[in-house]
């Protein structure tokens, strides 16, 4: 016997279940890589292809070069979003059909094949990421497990990886609570548009949403086991600080879920506080290698707000910083102001999408700064 919602879903999430909004972040999330690698190549002469690597650096092979990488990626996403965007659409419009209010249940077919599609969609993506890309299908094989990073100079294409990873946490939630909802009621109509109140009462969520930042902990933790200097051990460590940070606050989570009628106070939001104000921070000193907030004793020497060796013009530092800050910090703006942007699921995937594009930009002044570091010829370096 097929389940009957009581009420048909809002126009949005007709047109963006919850597992829909994870699939097409995945597809603009791969446009962005392209583009970001497009116009670092174009316009700044940085070769990425030599930074991000498609093949071992130990095989014989020849590594791509940034012509060939940028095609590759090119085929790869126009194949995926001319065939993953007219599913969706597909998706959406067999879900308008399943939960119309009528005086019968759909037929049992008809719910099968609307709560299989986002399923059928992210195997499909996976599947053909790897296919077109053998290294990041390794990289995944080596993070998966227990959270293993190669060193230089693959070491970039694990961190790259696995931070884009944590934005696509509350995406990936959503995708969860589908599966969990798929696996106990598949012949629900509402499994693609409702989450699971089990996933919750299970801490499905915060299950998936902390490993992402637990896997890259772990990678920090090697990276300092193996450390050879001093320097790069207390880099190693303090990055494991930032995400470590994460864990108090999923563990006050946990808490609130299971003493409801507790009051924990303010705990948590301060606990978010540090934890947004040490990640931006580190973004802006260490992966960045900026200058503004830099109070080592080589940075107070320095004195500077950016840094002396830079490729884009002073204006995209800027706006990357403010950017970051006010996008790390979006939560603190909602809760301030006592109200969101949008309402409801609308408001949930504008915030996932604002993450990704957060993502985007902090990928932009990372390769930067790695292009900088590296031994790659300087061609259009701003020397001041």
């Amino acid at each position: 016997m097929v389940s009957k919602i009581a009420d048909a879903p809002s126009g949005f999430l007709t047109l963006f279940p919850l597992p829909q909004r994870c699939i097409l972040l995945i597809i603009v999330g791969m446009w962005l890589w392209l583009w970001q690698i497009t116009i670092m190549h174009r316009f700044f002469h940085i070769d990425v292809s030599q930074l991000v690597l498609s093949h071992d650096p130990h095989e014989a092979l020849p590594q791509q070069s940034a012509t060939r990488q940028t095609e590759a990626t090119r085929r790869v996403v126009s194949r995926l979003t001319k065939i993953i965007l007219p599913w969706c659409a597909a998706t959406s419009v067999l879900l308008s059909e399943c939960t119309k209010i009528q005086a019968y249940s759909p037929p049992v077919w008809a719910v099968c094949l609307l709560n299989i599609q986002s399923l059928c969609q992210f195997i499909f993506i996976f599947a053909t990421i790897c296919s077109y890309s053998p290294m990041v299908s390794r990289c995944l094989r080596k993070i998966m497990p227990l959270g293993n990073i190669e060193a230089k100079p693959l070491r970039l294409n694990y961190i790259l990886i696995t931070d884009s990873l944590t934005s696509y946490s509350k995406p990936l939630i959503d995708f969860g609570f589908y599966l969990c909802h798929l696996v106990l009621d598949p012949l629900n109509e509402a499994c693609i548009i409702s989450r699971s109140p089990i996933g919750t009462a299970i801490n499905l969520d915060l299950a998936i949403g902390s490993t992402p930042v637990l896997l890259r902990l772990l990678q920090c933790l090697r990276e300092w086991r193996r450390s050879k200097y001093a320097k790069d051990a207390r880099s190693s460590l303090f990055n494991a600080l930032k995400y470590s940070l994460h864990i108090p606050i999923v563990l006050c989570t946990v808490y609130s879920r299971s003493y409801p009628t507790a009051k924990p106070g303010n705990h948590i939001y301060w606990l978010m506080l540090v934890n947004s104000s040490y990640s931006l921070w580190w973004d802006l000193t260490m992966d960045w290698e900026l200058g503004i907030f830099d109070f080592s004793i080589h940075g107070m020497n320095r004195n500077e707000v950016l840094r002396r060796r830079k490729v884009f013009p002073n204006y995209m530092y800027y706006f990357a910083m403010c950017a970051d800050f006010a996008l790390r910090f979006v939560w603190l703006w909602e809760l301030l102001a006592g109200r969101s942007v949008f309402e409801g699921e609308a408001n949930i995937f504008f915030l996932q999408s604002l993450e990704i594009l957060r993502r985007w930009i902090w990928i932009f002044i990372k390769l930067e700064a790695e292009a900088i570091n590296s031994d790659l010829p300087e061609k259009n370096y701003n020397i001041e």
